[in-house]
């Protein structure tokens, strides 16, 4: 059985059951679903959550797929411990889609004046969102002139039954694609598909080079081939075990208001002049699952985390090859800032790891290098290293006015930020730091037992206070 999302439930319900919640009364898909997630989320609690009645739709909600990064690495069938570098081996398995004549999106096909958003239960989340709008979803597209598939998530406002609005990022491949329509005059045909498995949506999601076909990564991440199917009213082809598929097109230099909407960052993106898609026709299960994005949530910073390691990883990799592992923290919500750690060999590497990380990725503003004795999973013990192994005045510098997200709450126009590098290691001035020695032979068990051991509260870090 090909995977999708159904077949990734079906193992949390078997193997982890504590990882998906089912909500029973009726919730209303304007603020009460997205309330209750934001409180599980208050509460330190991230499960996938499953609606099973919504207000005004026949179809279930799903919301906080994404928020559980060892969720995700159970999804990609990776070790949580090491996640970057098992993430990056599986990526480079590139796998070639399948042609299949039907599948499961293809139960119900609403065309012509039988086409109407309102059918799904589409959400608005934030206080000062402009309205409803389709999060979730891969809109995909084909290069004009280089033929491959892109897909990539975006914001979609529902500005009537048949259309939506769409937030291009202006780093984004499907800006570029997008432009090259708009060059010839042409309408570019799309297609939003919402609900797979998460691997699926991990790749659709991946900064792939022009020319890349997506769903080869898709299926890299997936293990097997994408199965597609054709669209009914746009030339494309779209998986065939998607929950539901919205086909449409951008019409050339129409240019619609949309937003605010609640945006990664915590903030609300402004409104603006956006494109507009023409929605032609909504195909989907009898029985779909529409799965939400949670914008500005976990949910949504950790379903763009993985790429994003990888491309810069190999961007600092190949500049200083002493570099053994990256994180990009949620503190910094998976976009923001990066932790490299080195094995470093002479001094001036760390400097050289910044400005490798600012060129792989745009959106970075902070990039701290530390030795390879930090955990750079713990924002304590990063700190600690600042606090210990930093001169301000020699091993802090400023970028300024440097690309960055037009998205960022910092940013000056266009998309102008400072950035920031730390070299947070050791430099040769440093004393000789403290050690007990015996501790790494030591069992404990055999001067406490189990029993008291276990009684004894613990904490993360050395750093962390209990």
């Amino acid at each position: 059985m090909p995977k999708d999302l159904r077949t990734f439930l079906n193992i949390l319900e078997k193997e982890t059951p504590e990882e998906i919640v089912y909500v029973k009364r009726e919730v209303s898909p304007k603020f009460e679903a997205p309330a209750v997630v934001a409180k599980l989320e208050t509460m330190g609690k991230f499960p996938a959550v499953m609606f099973e009645k919504v207000k005004g739709s026949q179809y279930r909600l799903l919301m906080n797929m994404h928020a559980s990064v060892k969720r995700m690495c159970r999804a990609l069938e990776i070790p949580f411990e090491n996640v970057t570098a098992a993430y990056r081996e599986l990526e480079e398995k590139r796998v070639k889609p399948k042609r299949v004549s039907d599948g499961p999106v293809k139960e119900v096909i609403l065309k012509g004046d039988k086409v109407d958003l309102n059918v799904l239960p589409i959400t608005t989340l934030h206080e000062l969102d402009a309205g409803a709008y389709v999060d979730g979803g891969l809109l995909l597209s084909r290069d004009p002139e280089l033929g491959h598939y892109n897909l990539g998530v975006f914001r979609h406002m529902v500005q009537k039954k048949d259309q939506l609005g769409v937030q291009f990022s202006e780093t984004a491949q499907t800006h570029y694609i997008h432009k090259k329509y708009e060059r010839k005059n042409e309408k570019m045909e799309v297609a939003i598909c919402i609900g797979h498995h998460p691997a699926f949506n991990i790749g659709g999601v991946a900064n792939t080079s022009p020319g890349v076909d997506q769903y080869e990564v898709c299926g890299a991440l997936m293990r097997e081939p994408v199965e597609l199917v054709k669209c009914e009213t746009v030339d494309l082809e779209v998986p065939a075990n998607c929950e539901v598929v919205i086909e449409g097109y951008i019409p050339p230099g129409v240019m619609e208001y949309e937003a605010p909407y609640g945006e990664y960052p915590g903030t609300y993106g402004r409104r603006r002049l956006n494109p507009i898609i023409k929605v032609t026709a909504i195909t989907m299960r009898h029985d779909a699952i529409y799965q939400n994005g949670f914008s500005g949530h976990r949910d949504n910073l950790v379903w763009g985390m993985f790429n994003r390691l990888n491309i810069i990883y190999r961007f600092v990799k190949h500049a200083v090859p002493s570099v053994t592992d990256i994180n990009m923290p949620l503190s910094g919500r998976c976009r923001y800032i990066c932790y490299d750690k080195t094995k470093k060999t002479v001094e001036g590497e760390a400097k050289n790891a910044v400005f490798a990380a600012f060129a792989a990725d745009p959106f970075l503003k902070y990039v701290i290098v530390v030795d390879d004795d930090v955990n750079i999973h713990n924002d304590v013990e990063v700190m600690h290293a600042i606090a210990t192994r930093v001169r301000a005045d020699e091993d802090i510098f400023i970028v300024p006015n440097a690309k960055g997200s037009p998205l960022d709450p910092t940013v000056r126009e266009p998309a102008m930020v400072a950035k920031m590098g730390i070299d947070a290691t050791r430099k040769p001035y440093h004393p000789e730091e403290i050690k007990v020695p015996g501790v790494d032979q030591l069992r404990i068990e055999d001067y406490l037992e189990k029993n008291v051991l276990e009684k004894v509260p613990a904490a993360p870090s050395f750093f962390t206070f209990i």
